[in-house]
């Protein structure tokens, strides 16, 4: 495992919705779909990858996470997400 990758694997935390809400000022939470391992999409972002991250995004796989989704979670304040912090961006995952 290279160094990227062991950080950012020493770094992945799990929180709950009410701990990301004052990242979403920011404009940078990026939602991560389920079948993704979290690691490997923060270190292709870390690394700019960008086939790899323009695929996921063309696919729907990595995107801001929509109004429907927000208000939801807004009424669900401790549910569990998967966050890494590949700076800007704050990347989450529904647990």
């Amino acid at each position: 495992m290279d160094e990227i990758r062991k950080k950012l694997a020493e770094e992945l935390a799990t929180v709950d919705w009410r701990a990301l809400r004052p990242q979403l000022g920011r404009d940078s939470v990026i939602l991560v779909a389920p079948e993704l391992e979290l690691v490997e999409v923060g270190w292709c972002v870390a690394r700019d990858r960008t086939a790899e991250v323009a695929g996921w995004i063309g696919s729907g796989q990595l995107r801001k996470p929509s109004s429907e989704e927000l208000t939801a979670w807004e009424l669900e304040l401790e549910k569990p997400f998967r966050m890494l912090i590949v700076a800007p961006y704050v990347l989450i995952q529904t647990v």
